[in-house]
């Protein structure tokens, strides 16, 4: 038997026997213990399999408004997106990892998603041609597209999971559509219940985001047409479109936005579901723009004169014709047209007349043969500005022959020649602008006097 001295020698090798075997395991652990798999070494990059599709539709194409090409100073290895600080995610031009992508979307990471998803799907449709795998990017695109929609990116969305549909093989297409029809459903809800948050009258997203659950819901009846909760958002979304629409417009109208006004119009004249009724009323309140706006530029123009601007006047009333120049003769009707006509005229005559009485003859003339040319077929408007006309032209050539004979007298006769060539060529002119030879028979009688004077030839 062992005497107690060797029982305590013998225990005191054994647990020395074992600090040495823990102390080994420290320093050369039999395996590796991680959590996520590593990413490989930059010089294994390239020998990693990732998905590349011979499709067209999968290059650069379509989608290349998010799947853009690295720019050509960048180096082949891989890019690194740091979310969080303390942690990587890779987004290598040669891996396509949804396991990766996977995790970062059940992270609800879905920044991250889109990022690492757009990054791969980039890179690999620059790539060089390698074998398709469309199973892995259909997964990808819908990957993308469940973070886009996590994200409110609802167009950006369905362009993706269109994209899965497309690259996914055919025996895997059916589940995509799936997805996109169920997505459809909710994210049509979705946009209705937005619609109706918008409360300002003239807020445009209300019309926008009915539109936009109207083409969800329709989407998913195209790939689930018995599906009554994509039937029933469908007609929800259509029934508020319309009066959506005019209600908006009339906002806009009030606050005198009418080229937003118009631009809706346009949109909604434009789609083939407008009803009937709805499209006479939209057709009314496009030709109301134009005469409102012409209206304001009108009054714009009289506020100019009444404190003195006249170019300011001159130029919103020129502003105010080219628009009604623009305006097809279907879009304005004859009786709106009449009147837009007679306020213009108004503006053009009122702003020729000051400056006939301020003796201003020849600034005058310009806005009264726009005013006579409006003033077309109205007699009682037609009359007053060729009065005003008349008098503009008979005071801009008194005035004109004086100041030719001062240079005939100062010796210049032959500049006093060409000046008078050109008084005869504007009277001559006018003519052609809507005034008569008896109109102007005082203006024609002062420049055969000017004529005589300075020894110049009268061109008939």
């Amino acid at each position: 038997m062992l005497t107690e001295e060797a029982l305590i020698f013998v225990g005191a090798l054994g647990a020395l026997g074992l600090l040495i075997l823990g102390t080994l395991e420290l320093l050369w652990p039999s395996r590796s213990k991680r959590l996520l798999p590593e990413a490989p070494p930059p010089s294994a990059m390239t020998a990693v399999r990732r998905w590349r599709s011979s499709h067209p539709r999968h290059a650069a194409g379509a989608r290349a408004r998010y799947l853009k090409r690295p720019p050509a100073a960048e180096p082949a290895a891989a890019q690194v997106l740091e979310p969080h600080a303390g942690e990587a995610v890779e987004a290598s031009p040669a891996v396509a990892s949804v396991d990766r992508c996977s995790e970062l979307y059940e992270a609800r990471r879905y920044a991250d998603a889109v990022a690492f998803a757009t990054a791969a799907l980039a890179a690999d449709a620059t790539a060089a041609a390698r074998p398709a795998d469309d199973h892995d990017a259909a997964a990808l695109w819908a990957l993308l597209g469940r973070s886009q929609r996590a994200l409110g990116d609802y167009v950006a969305a369905r362009e993706a999971l269109e994209a899965a549909i497309d690259a996914a093989p055919a025996e895997e297409r059916a589940s995509y559509e799936v997805e996109l029809a169920r997505a459809a459903v909710v994210i049509a809800q979705e946009l209705l219940v937005a619609a109706g948050t918008h409360v300002a009258p003239d807020d445009e997203r209300r019309v926008t985001d009915l539109r936009d659950a109207l083409a969800w819901a329709e989407r998913g009846q195209a790939l689930a047409p018995d599906d009554v909760d994509l039937r029933d958002v469908s007609t929800a979304a259509e029934l508020r479109l319309w009066p959506a629409y005019e209600q908006v417009v009339m906002a806009l109208v009030q606050r005198q936005q009418f080229g937003a006004a118009r631009r809706l119009l346009h949109e909604a004249l434009g789609d083939p579901r407008t009803p009937s009724a709805r499209a006479a009323t939209f057709r009314e309140l496009f030709s109301g723009t134009f005469g409102g706006e012409i209206g304001q530029l009108t009054a714009q123009a009289i506020r100019s004169m009444q404190d003195a601007r006249e170019t300011e006047a001159l130029t919103a009333l020129e502003r105010a014709e080219r628009l009604l120049e623009s305006v097809h003769d279907e879009a304005l009707p004859p009786k709106r047209r009449e009147e837009v006509d007679r306020r213009l005229w108004w503006g053009y005559n009122r702003l020729g007349v000051r400056r006939v009485e301020a003796g201003a003859f020849e600034e005058a003339i310009e806005p009264l043969v726009r005013a006579l040319r409006l003033a077309d077929g109205a007699p009682d408007r037609e009359s007053d500005t060729r009065a005003a006309l008349v008098r503009a032209f008979e005071g801009w050539t008194e005035m004109r022959a004086l100041a030719l004979r001062e240079v005939a007298d100062a010796g210049d006769r032959e500049a006093a020649m060409v000046g008078s060539d050109k008084l005869w060529t504007r009277l001559r002119a006018a003519l052609e602008e809507g005034l008569s030879e008896r109109d102007l028979a005082g203006a024609f009688a002062r420049a055969r006097r000017l004529f005589d004077e300075i020894g110049g030839r009268m061109h008939e």
